[in-house]
């Protein structure tokens, strides 16, 4: 077998087309690159290149978009690595000899499933619908006229309601798109909240949120959309941009993917242009940032954690959010930067495990995340 053979054999593995037979060389060969005795270089390649198209292959169909591996990050081995590539393959097979891995233990508890399509709306007589992704539903509140549909909430509106406000909430492990009155699209993420009039009048189009949401605003050039979110405000005519204002993150984030906003945070304003951001720190001035990475903030949106450039704690409260987790941190908090991206729609054990490939470790207890000590 050549390298071009044994990279088409590891290619049929991540797709799940491997035979038996396919496995089984595969294993041996594998044993051969994690000794490194009997291998043949005039039939097989460099080694080493054989270890990095091995871990290549299987990131690729483990659903990782990797960006300039930070190598003093990835210590991963091709031992480790055929861990992960039953992790998402769903191929059982072992090495004679071999230990259980981290990333094997922490498969054997009870799964903890990513987050779906959930939200409860709470409309303006106190009524609360309990919303998910089965079925069609149409409501009639009034004069408005509510859509339920495939995980999401259409409102459509015959006159003005501006004191009737809904509120719709998504639990942590819970996500929903929603369309207003004037036609603005908003994606709502996990342990959010949007706080809407059921028809809108007047000066303005005025909202409030809490948590994330990335908004599509319908132009109206006589009434601004604003969203409000404590002391902070995003004020739009009609753009893209998404607003990250939990409490527990360190400061209010404001990115702008298309058209003007003009942001305001007590007495300090700053209008922003497209690929900027804006960050609002409760006892500071707005800290602009001129080239913000927009693709990895709405990364959320379009089903992927990006972890380019974020330390552990940062990426430990999306995971939080997202599994309906509590994380505990057994010793001091890893010192560590990740890169890539990895689907949402993975079980969290699937996601610790690729996690474990940068050197960090945890343990499962029930709900809770242990983050053990480096």
């Amino acid at each position: 077998m050549n390298h071009d053979q044994l990279a088409q054999l590891a290619q049929r593995i991540a797709d799940g087309t491997a035979t038996a037979a396919d496995i089984s060389l595969y294993n041996e060969l594998l044993s051969n690159v994690e000794a490194g005795e009997g291998w043949d270089e005039g039939e097989l390649g460099d080694r080493m290149a054989t270890e990095k198209l091995l871990r290549r292959r299987i990131y690729q169909h483990a659903g990782i978009r990797r960006n300039l591996l930070r190598s003093v990050l990835v210590k991963t081995s091709v031992a480790a690595a055929v861990a992960v590539l039953v992790v998402f393959t769903g191929i059982k097979f072992w090495k004679t000899g071999s230990r259980q891995t981290d990333s094997d233990k922490l498969l054997t508890g009870k799964a903890m499933v990513p987050g779906s399509n959930r939200a409860v709306l709470t409309l303006s007589n106190g009524e609360s619908v309990v919303l998910d992704s089965a079925g069609n539903r149409v409501m009639q509140r009034g004069s408005a006229t509510i859509h339920l549909r495939n995980g999401e909430v259409v409102y459509n509106n015959t006159t003005s309601q501006q004191q009737a406000f809904n509120v719709l909430t998504t639990p942590a492990g819970g996500q929903y798109q929603l369309v207003l009155p004037d036609g603005t699209k908003v994606w709502l993420n996990a342990a959010s909240s949007l706080r809407f009039p059921a028809g809108f009048d007047g000066k303005e189009r005025r909202v409030e949120l809490s948590g994330e949401a990335y908004f599509e605003v319908a132009q109206d050039t006589k009434m601004p959309f604003v969203v409000q979110s404590g002391d902070k405000q995003v004020q739009v005519l009609g753009t893209h941009f998404n607003l990250m204002a939990y409490q527990e993150e360190p400061s209010t984030d404001v990115t702008l993917l298309e058209g003007v906003v003009k942001v305001i945070h007590r007495a300090d304003t700053a209008l922003l242009k497209p690929g900027q951001q804006a960050k609002l720190a409760d006892a500071r001035r707005i800290q602009l940032v001129p080239h913000a990475d927009t693709e990895k903030i709405i990364a959320w949106k379009n089903g992927f954690f990006s972890l380019n450039g974020e330390g552990t704690e940062v990426v430990m409260r999306q995971l939080a959010r997202w599994y309906n987790a509590e994380i505990v941190y057994a010793g001091k908090v890893p010192d560590l930067k990740f890169e890539g991206s990895i689907k949402r729609s993975y079980e969290l054990a699937d996601v610790l495990a690729i996690l474990e490939e940068s050197g960090i470790h945890f343990k499962i207890d029930g709900r809770k995340i242990i983050v053990l000590p480096a």
